[in-house]
């Protein structure tokens, strides 16, 4: 069988529509496949040209003396079926097709598209493509990519793979990558990936003994449950993986049925997936690449808590504001750290950070060197910082702070460098490079490093999630809009607490049920057009006694049908008033890549001001609902607060698994759904969660067998 290892190293490779000329893509590319000294044999082929920079040209890929392993091409729209059949048919492994306006263009493109892959198909030739730019392979001595970007001495090798949705992209980064020190042992843009996709590309990295660490950008996966175990290969591998997700800001923002499709959108969903098998999300691909490089350089270093040693007090102090806003520590040194440093910098001046400005004296010798070592050995330290301000000689003072970094006391431990100025910095950036030592130019560039590999430190393996006993498998409801009833009913049935409740239609029922639930009540409309009942006036707390209860009942009636005149009224909901220290909402939806998915977050009015949510895969485990909890801007309040206990955090923990495996057991069932609560009224610690409000769609997405 034919591996990716076999494709991407190919022993020929035949270049249709090879040219000398440099402002075609089949010239560019041609010239970089014999510059970068690629060993094995190279069929140009050209019907024009006996020759083309001295080798032997074919008319046709008929015409060269052995079928070629890889062809490349980059041709007219209209002229690529024919070209990929006849290389198909002549037994050609792999082919990658740089031409674009296929399936990227609209319906006649695709059809043109799959009628290309079958072609291949029929013969077995694997497709990189189309609309791609190709693979650079250091590791190989193989550049087929038409970039300008590539027109440099030689490559740099350097165990990063890069995976990317998109050949501009690609081209970019590596030129940008290239004038940093950045190397790479493959590059692969895969275009439209009618064929070999992002999965197999990134299956490959992780068998390459020549690649550490992996990167891609990627618009979208074309197979969810394979991305997932490839990341948990990934992560067994010991192989950071690193991505930047195209469309972060599409937050499901298309019409729901409830604030929980909205919150637990498609980049929620796949954020919530990154989080559980630590694939490391970042914003800026240029700086996913900045982070790779570190932890090459540093493999397997954990990174939670830095030492910030600056040439600027100033710069020392922003730092510090950008690492808590990051959350990332700045390390507390020891005391015997701060004895050590006393002897060479004034009072107060041997804290972290350190600011070069406040040394005693200037007679000692390579005190950055000194100062770097000191503050790195200091066991509290993962990372050193290094801020280069414009100071005097700030070459020579950078490459002391590199020195330090490497003496044996300093441990191995990560450096990483920012390198404020501009010109006056361009000797000092020269000898990172030379030393392999990992910079970057701005705080925020350094900061976005510090919060990808501090997230990829933090990582906990989440435990089996555990059905609570006694809960009985979901009865799955009929399908369509479920009221407030219906859906608490669905949630009761699973063992989350809700509020009693009656259903009315007129004041004297209302007064009547009363006397059974007991005053405070809570009175809502019933609609199936309503979706915010608060919206319209349709909630009333409070309510004391029957006359109370009759005068609001009469003001919701009159409201709700100025608001909302078209809305159906089928009666009001009558409820027990339910006290709370805090509101919470809670939710799941089946998302259509990752299936099942539970949220939570600050519920009540605050949910779309503070839009504070967490997303998690379903079913989930006790431990991982209480960090999410833990993480969310409202997590303050949950524990003791001016006086007043904390509030019940295990109840809360049972209703989100709880809600997990109800939604699990919807999707088992073959059903699409939402479910809200909003709100869950938390009470303190010992006395339970209860469910005042709740709402659910059910619909059939599949035939379950």
């Amino acid at each position: 069988m034919t591996t990716l290892k076999t494709l991407l190293n190919p022993r020929s490779v035949a270049v249709i529509g090879a040219s000398e000329d440099q402002t075609k893509f089949g010239g560019r590319l041609y010239k970089t496949l014999l510059q970068h000294q690629y060993g094995g044999t190279v069929f140009p082929i050209n019907p024009a040209r006996e020759t083309l920079f001295g080798i032997k040209t074919f008319p046709c890929i008929d015409a060269t003396p052995k079928a070629p392993d890889m062809v490349v091409m980059a041709l007219p729209r209209d002229k690529v079926k024919a070209e990929i059949t006849a290389c198909a048919a002549r037994g050609a492994k792999a082919g990658i097709i740089i031409t674009s306006k296929f399936s990227d263009a609209g319906p006649e493109g695709l059809a043109l598209e799959l009628e290309i892959l079958a072609a291949a198909r029929e013969h077995g030739m694997r497709l990189i493509g189309p609309n791609c730019l190709g693979l650079i392979s250091p590791a190989n001595k193989l550049v087929l990519c038409s970039s300008p970007a590539l027109n440099v001495p030689s490559l740099i090798e350097a165990p990063i793979g890069f995976i990317s949705q998109s050949g501009a992209l690609m081209g970019t980064l590596f030129d940008r990558s290239y004038g940093m020190g950045i190397g790479f042992s493959h590059c692969v843009s895969v275009g439209n990936q009618a064929d070999l996709e992002l999965c197999d590309f990134v299956e490959f990295l992780i068998e390459d003994e020549r690649t550490q660490v992996i990167c891609s950008y990627v618009e979208g996966i074309k197979s969810a449950p394979r991305f997932v175990e490839l990341a948990r290969r990934a992560r067994a591998a010991g192989k950071p993986w690193l991505m930047v997700k195209a469309g972060a800001s599409d937050d499901g923002s298309r019409a729901a049925y409830s604030h929980t499709a909205s919150m637990a959108g498609d980049f929620a969903a796949l954020k919530a997936i990154c989080e559980r098998e630590n694939v490391v999300l970042m914003d800026d691909p240029l700086n996913m690449l900045s982070l790779a490089r570190a932890m090459v350089r540093y493999p397997k270093r954990r990174v939670r808590d830095v030492a910030v040693l600056t040439t600027s007090g100033g710069g020392g102090a922003i730092t510090a504001d950008q690492l808590s806003q990051a959350g990332v520590g700045l390390a507390r040194f020891s005391d015997s750290t701060k004895m050590e440093l006393a002897e060479y910098y004034s009072e107060g001046q041997a804290g972290n950070p350190i600011d070069s400005g406040g040394r005693k004296s200037d007679a000692v010798p390579k005190l950055g060197a000194v100062t770097a070592e000191i503050a790195m050995a200091d066991t509290a330290v993962d990372l050193a910082l290094m801020v280069l301000t414009t100071a005097p000689d700030v070459p020579a003072f950078t490459r002391q702070l590199a020195d330090g970094a490497e003496r044996p006391g300093a441990g191995g431990k990560p450096a990483l460098f920012v390198m404020l100025p501009g010109r006056v910095a361009e000797p000092a950036r020269q000898m990172l490079v030379e030393r392999s030592l990992p910079y970057v130019d701005t705080l925020a560039e350094a900061m976005a490093v510090l919060r990808g590999w501090k997230s990829w430190s933090d990582h906990r393996e989440h435990g089996a999630p555990q059905r609570p006993d006694g809960m009985p498998a979901t009865a799955v409801p009929a399908d369509g809009m479920l009221a407030e009833g219906a859906s608490k009913q669905l949630l009761g049935r699973a063992g989350i607490p809700v509020n009693q409740e009656r259903i009315v239609s007129n004041a004297e029922e209302a007064v009547a049920a009363a006397g059974d639930l007991g005053y405070p009540l809570v009175l809502k409309i019933v609609s199936p057009d309503i979706a915010h009942k608060s919206d319209v006036g349709g909630v009333a707390l409070n309510i004391t006694d029957a006359d109370d209860l009759r005068g609001r009942l009469a003001a919701m009636r009159a409201s709700v049908a100025s608001a909302a005149p078209q809305a159906r009224i089928q009666g009001y909901s009558l409820q027990k008033q339910e006290s709370g220290e805090l509101e919470l909402i809670v939710g799941a939806r089946r998302d259509p890549q990752f299936g099942a998915q539970v949220v939570v977050g600050a519920g009540g009015v605050l949910v779309e001001l503070l839009k504070d949510v967490a997303v998690l895969p379903a079913p989930v485990d006790a431990e991982s609902a209480r960090r999410a909890l833990e993480a969310l801007k409202v997590a303050p309040l949950l524990r003791p607060f001016r006086g007043r206990g904390a509030l019940d955090v295990s109840a809360v923990v049972d209703v989100i698994v709880r809600l997990g495996w109800l939604a699990h057991d919807l999707e088992l069932a073959g059903r699409d759904f939402e479910i809200e609560v909003n709100p869950l009224k938390v009470k303190l610690a010992g006395q339970g969660a209860v469910a005042v409000d709740a709402r659910a769609r059910i619909d059939v997405f599949r035939i379950s067998i």
